[in-house]
């Protein structure tokens, strides 16, 4: 098995548990630690959970500024590597396709502000170029982590019916949450 497929599968597994802020750190850091067993994360959790109201904040203004139309039904939380560390941003799309990861191109929902300016995102950066899939693990199952506390903290900003993704840009798109009229479930379940 590829390091790339390894990922895979952890970030795969950790969507089945669902994380959020409550078990985040201690699901992460499990998965994390097959990774890379000597990974220093004492200041991790801090920092997940500290960089949650910049995520809040984030996001809580964006669809103050536009509501989100009830057409949007999925949102992905695009990451890519910028000059600065990573950058995290968010488009909605009319379309999804649990199949087809061409959805997550659309920007049906494409706000001025999209882009986060989130403290996590720069420390993760440093993982990312000390270990890169340490790196990309935690990035990405961080994302998962916000965005899970979010749909859980604040449902009734969506629609009836919402997927929510993430993934890099240049890399494998992960469908993780589903909120529906009755609750919020991974969609691994």
């Amino acid at each position: 098995m590829s390091d790339i497929e390894k990922i895979d599968e952890l970030l795969i597994s950790l969507i089945k548990e669902s994380p959020t802020l409550n078990n985040g750190f201690n699901i992460i850091e499990k998965y994390a630690k097959s990774i890379d067993d000597s990974a220093d994360l004492k200041d991790f959790r801090n920092q997940l959970t500290d960089s949650y109201k910049q995520f809040e904040d984030w996001l809580n203004c964006l669809f103050e500024q536009e509501k989100v139309p009830n057409n949007i039904l999925a949102f992905n939380f695009g990451l890519f590597e910028s000059e600065d560390g990573i950058q995290l941003y968010i488009t909605g799309s009319t379309e999804w396709e649990i199949d087809d990861e061409e959805w997550a191109s659309n920007n049906d929902y494409f706000l001025e502000g999209r882009y986060a300016n989130i403290t996590l995102y720069n420390d993760l950066y440093n993982f990312w170029e000390d270990d890169f899939y340490l790196g990309l693990f935690l990035t990405i199952s961080s994302t998962i982590t916000l965005a899970n506390n979010y749909l859980l903290s604040h449902p009734s900003r969506f629609s009836k019916e919402v997927v929510f993704a993430t993934g890099f840009d240049d890399g494998d798109l992960y469908n993780f949450a589903k909120k529906t009229d009755e609750k919020v479930t991974s969609l691994f379940n």
